[in-house]
């Protein structure tokens, strides 16, 4: 159950140079759907959303909401509103404790329901920029799929049409245009995969391995980099941890 205080323990100032170690997984579907990774203690929830969107797999096409200690966080975006701009709140002005938990919804069509959970709290290593992908398992579902009960029915209509298709291919047959008519993700999605270097490149790009992402306004705000070189649909990692 995620901890609900009304008046949580805020600080003036981040709590030294602070790391926490966060695992972030998708509720309802298993097999589990999730991440690890390392922020520091001084990021913005507006960065947040951004490093959960890299490192799940997410095109940041969708709104989305943090739900911390009984209050709503996010980005306002048109006619949504927060009471707090998430560019001022940050990760440390909470008085986070090993195993305390938050959510972050996105898409809320769709209602992707993260569960996120505080694993360490560690001082800042030179060695070690965060944000950092640590691990993680799966590939996230395909933007607009439909939600939970879709998408496990989507899946399997793409296992079946796949394994037709490469059974038909044995047999000699060739692709009509019947056999195309499949949403694009069908050829690429790849459900077991995740390349975690590849998310850690990403991550290096939108931070520029110095763990700051002012320069990204100059060019229009995070939604440029999302526009201009769409997180893949497919994953692959040859060290799934």
């Amino acid at each position: 159950m995620e901890k609900q205080l009304t008046n949580p323990l805020r600080q003036e100032e981040p709590p030294g140079e602070l790391i926490y170690h966060l695992k972030i997984h998708l509720l309802g579907i298993t097999p589990q759907i999730y991440r690890r990774l390392s922020v520091r203690a001084d990021t913005t929830l507006a960065q947040l959303h951004h490093i959960f969107q890299v490192v799940m797999g997410w095109e940041n096409w969708h709104l989305h909401s943090f739900h911390i200690w009984g209050k709503q966080y996010g980005i306002r975006y048109g006619g949504f509103y927060f009471a707090d701009d998430a560019n001022q709140v940050r990760l440390g002005d909470f008085a986070w404790r090993m195993n305390d938990k938050f959510t972050y919804t996105y898409d809320f069509t769709d209602h992707w329901l993260h569960q996120i959970r505080v694993e360490k709290i560690l001082t800042a290593a030179k060695s070690l920029q965060p944000p950092f992908c640590l691990s993680g398992r799966r590939a996230c579902p395909p933007e607009e799929v439909g939600g939970i009960v879709a998408y496990r029915q989507r899946t399997l209509d793409q296992f079946s049409w796949m394994r037709d298709l490469v059974m038909g291919l044995m047999e000699g047959e060739t692709i009509d245009e019947q056999d195309l008519d499949v949403p694009d993700w069908f050829w690429t999605y790849r459900s077991e995969q995740f390349d975690r270097a590849e998310v850690n490149r990403r991550l290096a790009k939108l931070y520029q391995l110095k763990g700051q992402s002012d320069f990204l306004y100059s060019r229009g705000g995070h939604d440029y980099f999302f526009e201009h070189e769409p997180l893949p649909n497919s994953y692959q990692d040859n060290q799934m941890v």
